[in-house]
């Protein structure tokens, strides 16, 4: 698997040490023998558990640099792209925010076996987390790979982010029309479509997107709204 995943990293522009490939190559065995007793990934082959998890986040490292941030990975699930990313930037700060309390127990785990001192998991619903003094605004990125539509991501996310951070949502296949849906809660949450950037994961024909929007405004107090009205009733 270290092989696999150095040359496809090396392809994307990213360079990981003996001690990373260590840490990644844990994370992997772990993940597949808990996926065993629980759900936390229905992508358990080993050459796509490499690109389309591993690769995936931490492709990136080769466009935008974490170094020094405080970056929140919101509905984090298996800990894509938090666990990742953390691995690689060694000297960024991450918090892993799930609703389900086992996958946090996973990632905790995972946390003590690779000797992770830059992470720490929360278990919460966005909704009510973003409310918290000591986690709203409090972020210089957001990240998450979650499957909703853009306005409902943006007003989980953006009420993490600092004036003048970013929201990075992970996104595959065309984002153009979930970007003009989601004008008006760009405008509601206080934050602007910034830049898309479009890659191939290495040797596939996988194509994904970042899409990176800019803090520009706080987040009124109204927002996000109570659980489950997000995902409801998009802004």
């Amino acid at each position: 698997m270290k092989e696999l995943l150095y040359d496809a990293a090396k392809k994307a522009g990213i360079e990981l040490s003996d001690e990373q490939l260590n840490k990644f190559e844990t994370y992997y065995e772990m993940l597949i023998e808990k996926n065993k007793v629980m759900n936390l990934t229905s992508i358990t082959e080993m050459n796509d558990v490499v690109m389309k998890h591993f690769v995936d986040s931490i492709s990136i490292k080769k466009y935008i640099d974490l170094s020094g941030k405080k970056i929140i990975d919101i509905g984090t699930g298996a800990g894509f792209p938090g666990i990742p990313l953390a691995i690689v930037f060694e000297d960024a700060q991450f918090t892993l925010m799930d609703s389900l309390n086992k996958r946090i127990q996973f990632l905790n785990e995972v946390i003590e076996a690779i000797e992770l001192k830059n992470v720490e998991t929360v278990h919460d619903r966005a909704e009510d987390l973003a409310r918290k003094e000591g986690y709203r605004e409090k972020y210089n990125y957001c990240v998450s790979r979650a499957v909703a539509n853009m306005s409902t991501l943006l007003e989980y996310c953006i009420p993490f982010v600092k004036k003048g951070g970013k929201f990075i949502s992970y996104k595959s296949g065309a984002v153009k029309e979930e970007l003009e849906a989601s004008v008006n809660a760009q405008k509601k949450l206080g934050c602007k479509y910034a830049e898309c950037i479009e890659f191939t994961l290495p040797d596939t024909d996988i194509s994904r997107t970042f899409v990176v929007f800019e803090k520009v405004n706080f987040t009124g107090k109204a927002y996000p709204r109570q659980a489950g009205k997000p995902k409801k009733n998009p802004l």
